[in-house]
């Protein structure tokens, strides 16, 4: 029984992580998406200032953002050496 057991949250957590990896690869896609927007609207704002901060603002949280879900996606890959499930 406890077997049983075993392998079906064996399969549970195969199916979340799955989907916890399409989720985040769809999120990679939309911060491709902000960069590509950002870098078109910098070069376009030389000279305001105001839109400068703006864009440096967003640019920050887009790299904080970013590095984060590096992280996540990196903790969501098992080792080679082991295997997860």
């Amino acid at each position: 029984m406890a077997v049983l057991g075993g392998l079906l949250a064996s399969a549970i957590l195969k199916v979340l992580q799955a989907n916890f990896i399409h989720d985040l690869e769809g999120m990679k896609m939309t911060l491709e998406s902000v960069a590509a927007l950002l870098n078109d609207a910098e070069r376009r704002s030389i000279e305001e200032e105001a839109v400068r901060l703006w864009l440096k603002r967003l640019k920050d949280a887009m790299y904080a953002i970013e590095d984060m879900m590096d992280e996540i996606e990196a903790g969501t890959k098992p080792a080679a050496s082991k295997v997860c499930f």
